[in-house]
């Protein structure tokens, strides 16, 4: 209850200044800049992933390099990341999708051998980008959705069918969602957020709907931009 408490004040001092990361092919390097918005030094790991945010960094092989990969950050200062492509062969018909992740250690205190230090990671998406890919905006007006059940659990943790909108994508780029909603009989069921990638296909599972025949259903879903900005789009519902 202790540590639950303490969990609780603890807040990250490090602030990355963006939501995601578009890495153009034809660019030599891309910048991110990090912010100590707090009162003390803190110790920054930076590192690339590819979707496996359990396998430790020395573990991993990306076609990146990030400088610098270890530094420190001083209170009220501002620290500045390079990114490279080490020119590794990417598909060219189509994004890629890795993750940055920025891990935050704030320094031992003399004569504070008692106390709690917490480290916080922040994680977000770098889209590699083929020059010849110039219409991402156009992007999430052609996705199409459709209603399905899939497999479940229900009470009792039995097996049971479960609603769900399953999102199709026609286009080269990953598309991501700040929120998905079925309107369903006049109702709004939640499905959460997440990502659709190229010319691939995702399930999003609506807990509160049963299946069954829902006429005039639709979706709504927030789409996040390049730009970390966010708009709603609606769609028809396909049974």
């Amino acid at each position: 209850m202790a540590l639950a408490a303490c969990s609780g004040m603890a807040q990250a001092a490090i602030v990355i200044q963006g939501t995601r990361i578009v890495f153009p092919a034809d660019a030599r390097e891309v910048t991110l800049r990090l912010n100590n918005t707090g009162d003390a030094p803190v110790l920054v790991q930076n590192w690339l992933d590819d979707g496996r945010e359990n396998v430790p960094p020395e573990k991993m092989k990306v076609p990146f390099t990030i400088a610098p990969a270890v530094g420190r950050v001083e209170p009220g200062r501002g620290a500045v990341l390079r990114i490279a492509y080490t020119k590794e062969p990417l598909p060219q018909d189509r994004e890629s999708v890795f993750w940055l992740n920025v891990l935050e250690v704030p320094p031992k205190q003399e004569g504070a051998e008692n106390a709690l230090r917490f480290a916080f990671r922040s994680r977000i998406k770098l889209f590699f980008r083929p020059t010849e890919l110039t219409e991402v905006d156009a992007a999430p007006g052609k996705l199409t959705w459709k209603l399905a059940t899939v497999d479940g659990q229900g009470t009792g943790g039995k097996p049971a069918k479960q609603l769900a909108v399953e999102v199709s994508n026609p286009t080269p780029y990953h598309v991501s969602f700040g929120r998905v909603e079925a309107q369903l009989d006049g109702k709004s069921v939640s499905a959460g957020g997440g990502m659709v990638a190229p010319l691939g296909k995702e399930t999003f599972v609506l807990p509160e709907a049963r299946p069954g025949n829902h006429a005039s259903a639709s979706v709504r879903y927030e789409v996040i931009n390049d730009y970390g900005g966010r708009y709603t789009e609606e769609k028809p519902l396909a049974n």
